[in-house]
């Protein structure tokens, strides 16, 4: 049975039954030059249908990582140009760079048509980590001096502490220096007191020198007898004789106000008044002693036989507040 052929398909020829179509021609069916062979083209089988071959379609172009590393290195620069996003810039624009290497490779071997938006990838990837770097790079060194700012606060600050500590101490020690030298002082002057004070507690004829120069002595105590007494003498009672002498051994001139009279008191301790003697031997310290010079008082005193065993004499001399007693004591003979 034959199959009829396609109305738009070309007519076979018509070949004789008994050819060959394989067989190789003949060299006196060529043309031409001599020595050519010209082949003819296989004819189709004899009832066989015969449709030309359809054009296959071209592979489309693989430009997808081009157009990824050109989105990618765009979006690398614009996070490098903000500084504080530097460190999210990096990946993209890494990534923009090999992509659009292996895509400029796809161009070069003619599977990929968008060479510009590869390379513009690969151009915006190494500028955006250049930028990323730099602002990396400039991040790190203000983080540093921030750091070596803040270290050089802190350590001027705990220099400062350490040196308000150091005064601190100082002044602490300073003072507690003060304070001892005035202790010392306080005590010094204190024990000069309290020596000055058992130096001017005497024995009759013992001797005092104040501060000024002004020696003052008292001589033992002698029996008194009144020649023209003013007043009765007193019965049963002692009456002693009391003779101070003072000389300024000083460089200035010294007063004896307020020094004239003495105070006596018998051995109970009651104030023994003095004596009147109308006889001139009677004698009061007055007014004041050039350097040098001497002056002697002369008293006389009742004492009272129940109290007469023992008595003192206090002396009397300085400028107002600054008063000091000189103190005799003992028997009356």
């Amino acid at each position: 049975m034959t199959t009829p052929a396609p109305p738009d398909s070309p007519q076979s020829a018509e070949r004789p039954a008994d050819t060959d179509p394989w067989a190789p021609p003949s060299p006196a069916s060529g043309g031409g030059r001599q020595g050519v062979v010209t082949v003819p083209a296989p004819a189709a089988a004899p009832g066989a249908p015969y449709w030309p071959p359809y054009p296959q379609p071209a592979p489309p172009p693989r430009n997808g990582l081009g157009t990824a590393a050109m989105v990618l290195g765009i979006v690398g620069t614009f996070l490098s140009l903000a500084v504080v996003l530097f460190w999210l810039s990096w990946l993209p624009a890494l990534l923009a760079v090999i992509f659009g290497a292996i895509g400029l490779g796809y161009v070069r071997k003619g599977v990929a048509t968008n060479r510009a938006m590869a390379l513009a990838g690969v151009i915006l990837g190494i500028a955006g980590l250049l930028v990323s770097v730099g602002a990396g790079v400039f991040v790190v060194a203000h983080v540093q001096a921030a750091n070596e700012e803040r270290r050089a606060e802190k350590d001027a600050e705990r220099a400062r502490t350490e040196a308000a500590i150091e005064a601190a101490e100082e002044r602490a020690a300073k003072e507690k220096e003060r304070i001892e030298a005035e202790r010392k002082r306080i005590e010094a002057e204190r024990e000069k007191a309290a020596a000055d004070e058992r130096a001017r507690r005497l024995s009759f004829g013992q001797s005092y020198t104040y501060g000024d120069g002004l020696k003052v002595t008292m001589a033992k105590p002698e029996p008194y007898v009144p020649r023209q007494s003013v007043l009765p003498t007193p019965k049963d009672a002692t009456i002693i004789q009391v003779k101070i002498t003072v000389v300024n051994t000083g460089p200035a001139e010294v007063s004896l106000y307020g020094s004239g009279m003495p105070l006596v008191k018998d051995a109970n301790g009651n104030l023994v008044f003095i004596l009147t003697d109308g006889s001139g031997r009677m004698k009061l310290l007055t007014g004041s002693l050039a350097p040098g010079q001497e002056a002697t008082s002369l008293s006389a005193y009742a004492l009272p036989n129940g109290a007469a065993e023992r008595f003192s004499v206090d002396f009397s001399y300085g400028s107002a507040g600054q008063r000091k007693n000189v103190s005799w004591s003992g028997p009356p003979s």
